[in-house]
Formats: C-alpha cells, structure tokens, sequence
C-alpha cells in the first residue's frame, strides 16, 4: 500500500513539474519566437535573410538578445517577441506597459517592449556603423489583445507578415542583404555570451 501511495505522489510531483515548465516564461517565449520564425520563412538568397536569437555583447559589455532580424530589400527588421495573454495596455513613449487578466483582477507591469528594442537597434546599428535603415518591430502573439496599445509597428501575429512587402523607401541591394546579413551571422557565432550570463545582466 505504502508503495500504491508513494507511486502517486511521485505522478503528481512529476505533473506539477511539467506543468510548471510549461508555464515558465522561457517556455512560453520559445514557443512564442517558434511561431514568429515560421511566419518570417527561411533565408532565401538575394530575396531575404533571416536571424534567430541574435546574442551577443556590445564593445562596452553590455549583452543583448534579439529574437528575429529580418533583412530585405526595404531594411533591416529588428523583432522582439512577446507571448502575453490578457488585455495589453501601453504606448511608444511610457516606461512600463500593462498586462490585464482575470477580468481586471490581476495586473502586471512589464517593460516597454518599443524601448527595449530600440536598445537592440541602436547596438547594431553601432556594430554595422548605419542608421537609417532598422526598424522597431514587437509582436503579440494570438491570446493577446493589444487592441488598447498605442504604438507603431506593434503586430499581432496573425498580421506580422505585412512587414515582408512593406514599402518603406529603403531599396537595399542583393549586395548589401548579403553583406549586412554576413556581419550579423559573424556577430552571432563569435558571440561568447551564454543565455545565462545575459539573463544574469538583465
């Protein structure tokens, strides 16, 4: 009998682990930039190409992680990933957005994914020495309502693709994809940071 109870309590701490790491914030994020990469597609040469989790330190030290960049003929797309449920609440300039659940019952403040991103394009922009040629991209996935969120290029998902036709008077050449896109690829792979050291950072 004591064995019938202990196998039961082993299948319930197991269940609660499972579920716990289902829930986590790194769970859900991966699961959330998943989606984002299918959506953006693959490298095609000389068309578009495409980034995932770009980590790296800048000259001073700092480290930063970028989810997606997408580059094509109309610019470089920085892209922060957010997988939020709720009712999201925020715009461009205020320093904290706001998360609602539970019917308005349960608020959480989190930083201003706009500004966090720009952060991530000013480093880059720094490492490729240009300016004018990022964008500031956040996307929410599906159980998000960002309906109040004042803020350009502030996607929900199911809408992300637009940015990949999008006319933004920018006409980048095979050439300078191929070697913005070279750089960046560099940048990543001699990247000695780890994910635990950046978290640390943050």
């Amino acid at each position: 009998m004591f064995a019938f109870y202990l196998s039961i309590a082993a299948v319930c701490l197991i269940a609660v682990v499972i579920v716990k790491f289902i829930k986590s914030p790194e769970t859900r994020g991966a699961k959330g930039e998943t989606i984002v990469a299918r959506i953006l597609g693959r490298t095609i040469d000389g068309e578009q190409y495409v980034i995932h989790d770009l980590l790296f330190s800048d000259k001073n030290g700092n480290s930063c992680q970028i989810d997606h960049v997408l580059i094509n003929k109309h610019g470089i797309w920085v892209i922060e990933t957010k997988n939020f449920s709720g009712r999201i609440y925020g715009d461009a300039r205020r320093r904290e957005w706001t998360q609602v659940l539970a019917y308005g019952n349960e608020k959480n403040k989190f930083y201003n994914p706009v500004k966090q991103n720009a952060t991530h394009i000013y480093r880059l922009a720094e490492y490729l020495d240009e300016k004018n040629i990022f964008f500031n991209v956040v996307v929410f996935l599906r159980r998000a309502d960002i309906s109040r969120v004042s803020a350009e290029n502030v996607f929900d998902v199911r809408t992300l693709s637009v940015i990949k036709r999008r006319d933004t008077g920018l006409n980048l050449t095979p050439e300078q994809m191929q070697n913005f896109y070279e750089k960046l690829i560099k940048l990543k792979n001699e990247s000695r940071i780890t994910k635990k050291e950046h978290i640390a950072q943050i």
